[in-house]
């Protein structure tokens, strides 16, 4: 008798992907899904989701079996299974502490508006990248890793405010919102544990504009007696937990609410062979998405941009002294 597979976020994506209960089976039917504003499976007579609406964000992995996950969290996952807010935080701290006063950098800039900016140059934070336009993240699903299964994840954060969703202003104050929510060596603030809130980085920035880039970030996820998912019949522990994603994010299996979440999210496989064909589509569209549109060459075209200037500078006539 084979031994049972060990659990891997893969394998839980996999059993709760939405492929099937909308009709997704070739790159046509997903685009054409898409087009019709992305619609999971919801419970017979809620509110359809809002698509790309101030509540709906999007993210797209080019393979199916990443978790979702932040960076610093995946960091300190691979060196220490037993992940915590004390541990993030200290990571978090002494991380901005070496930049602003052993760098120099974010001079004139509040600890979360750095974060924002480490974040999107690649250095390793808590924030999780997403989107608020759902053909913008499908471009991160498939625009490499030929090989592999991508996934897209739809996620939805509940309205708390004149209809918006928990969202944190980086630049309200010079520490972050969040620090301070570690309660000693293993535990955290519930009222931590309990967010997911998004954050809109007000970026001019190219590449940030392009991606139509916004952050989501929140506590650990956090076991109570009616917050929890299932897998092959069995609750997840805390463990698969925080393995299958850092933030409480509830995955429904069928039409559930998962009223008691902060989040929840729906998730569609997009296969290897589809990958090239969906890049062709993103191209074509009246705003094309390419890796030139979503991450501008900014410094590559500075020779050329100077270039331009130089020439049309040459042709101003001087006035007469």
């Amino acid at each position: 008798m084979d031994a049972p597979q060990r659990y891997s976020p893969g394998r839980f994506f996999r059993d709760r992907e939405i492929n099937e209960k909308v009709g997704i089976n070739s790159e046509k039917t997903l685009w054409e899904w898409m087009e019709a504003g992305a619609q999971p499976p919801r419970p017979e007579g809620s509110v359809p989701l809002l698509p790309e609406s101030e509540r709906t964000f999007y993210r797209g992995q080019p393979d199916d079996g990443y978790a979702l996950v932040s960076r610093l969290f995946r960091e300190i996952w691979v060196n220490d299974r037993a992940v915590t807010e004390s541990k993030m935080q200290n990571a978090e701290q002494h991380l901005l502490r070496a930049l602003k006063y052993g760098e120099g950098l974010g001079r004139l800039m509040t600890d979360g508006e750095l974060l924002a900016v480490l974040q999107h140059h690649g250095i390793p934070t808590r924030l999780i990248d997403v989107s608020a336009g759902l053909f913008e993240a499908l471009f991160f699903a498939v625009d490499r890793a030929e090989d592999t299964e991508g996934r897209l994840f739809i996620i939805e954060l509940p309205a708390v405010k004149n209809g918006r969703p928990d969202t944190i202003d980086l630049t309200a104050q010079d520490a972050l919102e969040w620090e301070g929510a570690a309660l000693g060596p293993h535990y955290a603030k519930s009222t931590w544990t309990n967010r997911v809130a998004v954050i809109h980085p007000n970026d001019l920035d190219p590449r940030m504009r392009a991606q139509r880039g916004r952050f989501l970030v929140g506590g650990l996820t956090a076991i109570y007696p009616d917050r929890t998912m299932t897998f092959k019949g069995k609750r997840l522990t805390a463990q698969q937990l925080d393995e299958t994603s850092n933030l409480s994010i509830f995955f429904p299996k069928n039409a559930a609410l998962g009223a008691k979440w902060p989040a929840k999210a729906w998730t569609v496989r997009i296969k290897k062979q589809w990958k090239r064909g969906l890049r062709d589509r993103l191209k074509a569209l009246d705003k094309p998405i390419t890796m030139d549109s979503m991450y501008p060459p900014i410094y590559e075209v500075r020779r050329l941009a100077l270039r331009e200037i130089g020439r049309l500078v040459r042709t101003y006539s001087i006035p007469a002294g």
